[in-house]
């Protein structure tokens, strides 16, 4: 499930575009939903939803609700300081990636073979284009479907910060617009993971949020645990 969130992370990181769009700017919840047999035992555990705070040179991702949620801790990237880091508030802990952990992440970020549909549907207001894509990790294939709107974008992340933490997804989408919708399977469970955006506020981001909270122990990210 570590691998999961990070690849989510990874997919709402790297998603350029060619076109002139809206930036987000501000806040993105996704709500989450699982699909497929056993999946109200599961829907136990998961987060209500998985709040992004986009900000000009930062970005942070933190679940909510569910069982999972305060165990999985915030996730930030900081593109100033080339920080990136989980905060653990339960622990009062921070678990930090090294230099040498970020550089070797991001060496990983490279093309993918991503494949688009003619196929639309709406999201919130927005019309939102189709594209599929299959990668493996750690000896898995994981299926994943997009629906993204090319009415916005992510900012233009290129720190070397932001692509480390890309790479420990494992991906990265070239795809034109931001995703509304994003469908993952789970084989192993024989589950579908939707997050759906479910809220979009474009208010300012204030620095604070991708800063290093002050009396906070600081451990390797090597080894930081979902549960």
């Amino acid at each position: 499930m570590k691998k999961t969130i990070l690849l989510l992370l990874a997919i709402l990181l790297i998603v350029p575009s060619a076109f002139t769009q809206k930036i987000v700017l501000g806040t993105v919840d996704y709500s989450y939903k699982v699909i497929g047999e056993g999946a109200d035992q599961m829907a136990g555990m998961m987060p209500n939803k998985m709040v992004i705070k986009y900000g000009k040179n930062g970005l942070s991702s933190k679940m909510e609700g569910g069982m999972m949620a305060a165990s999985m801790g915030k996730t930030v990237v900081n593109g100033e300081t080339g920080d990136v880091f989980m905060i653990k508030e339960s622990e009062k802990v921070l678990y930090v990636m090294s230099k040498e952990e970020i550089k070797a992440e991001a060496d990983k970020v490279g093309e993918t073979d991503v494949k688009s549909f003619d196929d639309t549907k709406t999201i919130m207001g927005y019309k939102c284009k189709k594209y599929t894509q299959s990668i493996t990790m750690q000896g898995q294939t994981v299926e994943q479907t997009l629906w993204a709107t090319d009415e916005l974008k992510t900012p233009d992340y290129e720190s070397e910060a932001f692509r480390g933490m890309a790479g420990q997804g494992g991906l990265n989408f070239d795809i034109d617009g931001f995703p509304m919708l994003i469908e993952i399977g789970l084989p192993m469970a024989n589950l579908t993971l939707q997050l759906e955006v479910s809220n979009i506020d474009f208010g300012k981001i204030p620095a604070k949020e991708f800063e290093k909270p002050k009396g906070y122990t600081e451990k390797p990210f090597s080894e930081m645990s979902p549960f």
